[in-house]
This record gives C-alpha cells, sequence and structure tokens, in this order.
C-alpha cells in the first residue's frame, strides 16, 4: 500500500455517502444528519472528485447510484459499522461473564490486608475472573504498569511522580504497635515514650522498595538506641511471626495490625511516638486509564478500600 497515494477521505463522507443511499435525496438525507443540504451538496461533490466518479446522479425516482457507487455500498456500510462497534466506543466489559486474571502488586502485607475482601468481592461481582499476586520494588512497579504486565498497584510509594503513573486515594494509614499476648506492657497502666524506648524491638526494613514506610523507619531508628533493636526483616508478616514467642514490639501500619494480630495471637497497643500517616493509594499507567476492565476493577477496589468502615477505629 502506497501512503502518498491514499485519499484523503473524511469518514464523514462516508457517513453523507451512506445517508443518501439510503434516502435517495439529499433533502431527506440532509435533515436525517441535521445540516444544510447545500452542505451536503458540498460534501458528495468532495467525495465524487476524491473517489473519481458521480456516485450519485439524479433521475426521476431520486439519486441513482452509479456502478461504483453500489460496488462501494457494502463496504461503506462496513467501515462505518466497525468504526461505531470497534473504534467510536470500547467494548463494554462485562464482569459477569469475564475471565480476565487481572494482575494486582502489593507488598506483603498488603496482599494478606487486601486480597481477602478484594477476592470475596470478585467471587460476587466477577466469579469467573482471577488474580495474579505481584511484588516488586517501585521501579520494578513503574516498569510493569507502562508495560501492562501489573494492572494495577496497591500501595504508598514515597515518591512516585513518573510521567504516565495515575493514583488515587484510597485511605490514609497511622501507625500502632504489636506485642504477643500476655506482654508485661499489657500490664501496664501507661505506655509513654520513654517506655516504649526501654523495649526490645522488631523493626520493618523498607530496604529499596519506594514504600512510605521508609519515612516511619528512619525515625524509629533514631527514637530507639541500636542496641534495643532486636532485628530488622523486610516483611511485615515475618516480623509479626517473631512476636509469638518473644517480648519485643513491632510498630506497624494499623491496617497490617489488625491483620496480622488475630493471625498470630498478638494485641495492640497506641504507639506513644508520633509517626508519620501515610495515604495508601492505587497506582496505574495512562496507557490503560480507558480500558474498561481496568476502569471496572479500579471502581470496585475503590468501593471496598475507600469505605470509611475499612478505616482501623482508634484504639
Amino acid at each position: 500500500m502506497d501512503f502518498h497515494k491514499l485519499p484523503h477521505i473524511d469518514l464523514r463522507l462516508l457517513v453523507i455517502f451512506d445517508e443518501i443511499r439510503k434516502h435517495r435525496s439529499l433533502t431527506l438525507a440532509a435533515d436525517s444528519l441535521g445540516v444544510t443540504q447545500s452542505a451536503m451538496s458540498k460534501s458528495l461533490q468532495r467525495l465524487r472528485h476524491q473517489l473519481g466518479d458521480s456516485l450519485f446522479v439524479r433521475t426521476q425516482k431520486g439519486m441513482e447510484p452509479t456502478t461504483r457507487a453500489k460496488a462501494l455500498e457494502g463496504a461503506v456500510s462496513d467501515i462505518l459499522r466497525t468504526f461505531h462497534e470497534k473504534i467510536a466506543v470500547a467494548p463494554p466489559f462485562d464482569p459477569k461473564s469475564s475471565d480476565r486474571i487481572f494482575s494486582i502488586h502489593a507488598s506483603d502485607i498488603g496482599m494478606s490486608a487486601f486480597l481477602p475482601a478484594l477476592t470475596q468481592e470478585l467471587a460476587l461481582r466477577a466469579p469467573r475472573s482471577r488474580v495474579a499476586a505481584i511484588t516488586g520494588n517501585q521501579k520494578e512497579v513503574v516498569e510493569a504498569l507502562e508495560t501492562g504486565d501489573i494492572d494495577l498497584s496497591i500501595g504508598a510509594f514515597s515518591t512516585l511522580d513518573e510521567p504516565g503513573i495515575y493514583q488515587q486515594r484510597l485511605y490514609v494509614e497511622r501507625y500502632i504497635c504489636l506485642v504477643r499476648q500476655g506482654h508485661p506492657l499489657l500490664g501496664l497502666a501507661s505506655f509513654d515514650a520513654q517506655t516504649f524506648r526501654d523495649q526490645s524491638h522488631v523493626v520493618i526494613a523498607s530496604g529499596r522498595t519506594g514504600h512510605a514506610h521508609g519515612r516511619a523507619e528512619a525515625i524509629l531508628l533514631e527514637e530507639i538506641d541500636p542496641s534495643r533493636v532486636a532485628m530488622r526483616v523486610p516483611g511485615f508478616i515475618l516480623a509479626a511471626m517473631l512476636l509469638r514467642q518473644s517480648d519485643h514490639v513491632l510498630t506497624i501500619p494499623s491496617v497490617a495490625a489488625l491483620t496480622l494480630a488475630p493471625e498470630f495471637g498478638l494485641q495492640s497497643l497506641t504507639c506513644p511516638i508520633e509517626l508519620p500517616e501515610f495515604t495508601v493509594l492505587q497506582y496505574w499507567h495512562e496507557r490503560f486509564a480507558h480500558d474498561p476492565a481496568g476502569q471496572w476493577l479500579r471502581s470496585l477496589i475503590h468501593d471496598v478500600f475507600g469505605r470509611p468502615h475499612f478505616l482501623v477505629p482508634k484504639l
């Protein structure tokens, strides 16, 4: 196909062709499209010039198609139908019948906190769909969102202003402390900052994930004497497991705490030092901003995790 020899045909001219074909009248075709008869005549002249044929000729029966126009009728109808069905409007997403696999990124605790609620909702609204859970650091997530390997990321990156990355707020997270059942702290009348500093601690190390927890981690390491940091671990779930048979204290985001506490028999305490809150968001790439399936998934997640009742009550 020689690109430079292609005619400059406006799609609207094909619509005009189709209306004249149906009505066999410039007047009726003009009325159907809401344009003047003069504009209709000028458009027909343009199309005649571009295709090198009269296309429609006045007869006693009206505007009758030429042999060329008759040959074009089916092709023009197919082009217009394809445009309206496949191009003008994206194919709708039907969650009830879709077997789409949604690739979702989150941290280990994000998976633990979000996936049970999300899969429950998917079972009700999109019973044939599935989820592929993916982990990764900020750079990996940005690249995967751009390529489409990840449909969505749920988390709180401290800095994510890459071009093309969209985001939507879900909820604001704060920190609380977790200890084992029977921990000596649970019998105290108050739990103040100095008592907090005197404990042995497990600290979550954010590493190179880019997670907003890195700010809280830095403050904790300033507040707590190094000799009181029993260990630093890379995951929330591992940190919670280590509390079961020790008197360590774990300072952790509240949704993570309430997810892990019943699983490992832990108790929560108000954190006595000031740590920065952070906003949990969902992230996606502009390439897929108008994908109907992606729009549906983001709406579902915002509906589930943006609800007021998902926020953790004060202790």
